[in-house]
């Protein structure tokens, strides 16, 4: 009899409710947690130097798309080191999945560049997703990395033109093949032999051709996969001293 019947009742009420509501409270804010700290925040997937101190005579990755991730996929299986910029969670994510080291950042920024080891890399690939991008990327290479060689793609003639003056090593034509033309190239910075690295292209041919197929259908590639051919014309190809295109033997189509 301490308290008034109405009020006992009341509180009797707001205990029963809020050990019913509890459960449901601690899930919606651990999901609210989740959402503010995320394993994809952009933070947690950025470059630290601990992570790549040890990298030296690697190949940095400059653009996770469907040719970055082409060029990756290689690169492990043969076991080159390499480490992957970009900007976009969605891709970043797909590689962490695989748990290779791909980082959110801005392939044209020294700084982050400098976290991922440039200026003990062999070379860059720069497969970016816009002109500008790429520009940017090779600006900064050339400017802050000068002795690290740049492979880059690009989309047209011009901007082909526009790369090779901003201190590009090669370009080549925006188009499937070429992403393998970039990865020999990128073994030929590491010192592999001609002969090695013909083996290394054609053995990667030989295992991924349907994907290979299915990916320069997508594209409408001008090169020949299996029954893949398409009426796109070739661009033509940045040439070598020798007066070879670089990654002749990527070129092929075979």
């Amino acid at each position: 009899n301490v308290l008034p019947v109405p009020l006992t009742n009341l509180l009797y009420l707001v205990v029963a409710l809020s050990m019913a509501v509890t459960p449901y409270l601690a899930t919606l804010g651990a999901k609210i947690g989740q959402f503010f700290d995320k394993p994809g925040d952009s933070k947690g997937m950025q470059p630290t130097e601990n992570e790549t101190k040890e990298l030296k005579n690697h190949v940095i990755i400059m653009g996770y798309g469907r040719g970055g991730q082409l060029v990756a996929q290689l690169l492990s299986e043969n076991l080159i080191p390499f480490v992957a910029l970009d900007a976009s969670m969605d891709k970043i994510a797909e590689g962490k999945v695989h748990d290779l080291p791909v980082y959110f950042g801005d392939a044209g920024s020294p700084a982050v560049l400098h976290l991922v080891g440039a200026e003990r890399a062999a070379c860059a690939i720069i497969a970016l997703d816009s002109p500008s991008a790429n520009y940017r990327a090779v600006y900064a290479m050339q400017k802050h990395f000068p002795h690290v060689k740049t492979y880059v793609r690009a989309p047209d003639l011009d901007s082909g033109r526009a790369l090779e003056k901003a201190g590009a090593t090669a370009v080549v034509p925006e188009k499937l093949e070429p992403s393998l033309q970039l990865v020999a190239g990128a073994l030929d910075a590491l010192d592999y032999q001609r002969e090695e690295i013909n083996s290394i292209m054609d053995g990667f041919r030989r295992k991924h051709h349907p994907q290979l197929v299915q990916l320069a259908q997508e594209h409408k590639a001008w090169m020949v996969y299996g029954d893949a051919k398409t009426d796109a014309k070739p661009v033509g190809l940045t040439q070598q001293a020798d007066g070879s295109p670089v990654g002749a033997s990527a070129a092929t189509g075979t």
